[in-house]
């Protein structure tokens, strides 16, 4: 029921390119259409079709979001979003614990903001699999760049998505991850981690400029 398609835009940042996902098959919404390429539209309307009734975006960045006008454009789907920051045009907007129900699946939204404020993670409830955008990546640390991404912010949207009882993650980048449990654990970890690196080179240091650190 949940089928993926990577879009052609590899890089540092993005891995082998961004995750579109299309959940259903009679009703289909479609996560993250990703950037405007001719080619990656044409893959998803291939996959999809005339059946296509969603689109729902993650969060604002361009690398996840740019291709939704054009999807929009070709198949008529209602765009779902949690604003209308950077760009974003949705036709209804998303709150946390809103819900998209087909005769197929239903879809939870929850609120994750850390990585951005508009952040949205979505739950297939049927699979108990989390489509987590860049909240969540495989193989890699998400970037929290201030003043709109907050790591603070960032940890407790994780702690969020622990108690949710997944069966898999469905990230923005890279491969599907089947420990959800663990993964989540092992980001939470690392940051923390960090966080005490940073504290004890303060200690030794003294005052420091934060390049040095």
């Amino acid at each position: 029921m949940v089928r993926r398609i990577v879009a052609p835009n590899p890089n540092v940042f993005t891995g082998p390119g961004t995750n579109t996902y299309l959940v259903g098959i009679d009703e289909v919404i479609v996560v993250d259409p990703a950037v405007e390429d001719e080619s990656h539209l044409e893959a998803i309307i291939g996959c999809g079709g005339d059946r296509i009734r969603w689109i729902a975006l993650t969060h604002h960045h361009p690398d996840h979001a740019t291709g939704a006008e054009a999807l929009k454009a070709r198949t008529g789907a209602e765009v779902l979003a949690f604003s209308t920051k950077g760009g974003m045009k949705p036709d209804r907007k998303l709150a946390d614990g809103d819900t998209i129900t087909s005769t197929e699946f239903r879809m939870r939204a929850i609120h994750t903001p850390g990585h951005a404020s508009t952040h949205l993670c979505y739950l297939v409830e049927e699979e108990r699999m989390l489509l987590t955008g860049d909240h969540v990546n495989d193989g890699q640390t998400v970037v929290i760049r201030p003043p709109d991404g907050d790591m603070a912010v960032y940890l407790d949207s994780l702690a969020k998505i622990r108690t949710l009882r997944l069966r898999s993650i469905a990230p923005g980048h890279g491969r599907l991850i089947e420990q959800p449990g663990e993964a989540i654990d092992a980001l939470i970890a690392h940051r923390l981690e960090r966080e005490q690196q940073i504290l004890a080179a303060l200690r030794a240091q003294g005052t420091a400029k934060i390049d040095d650190l």
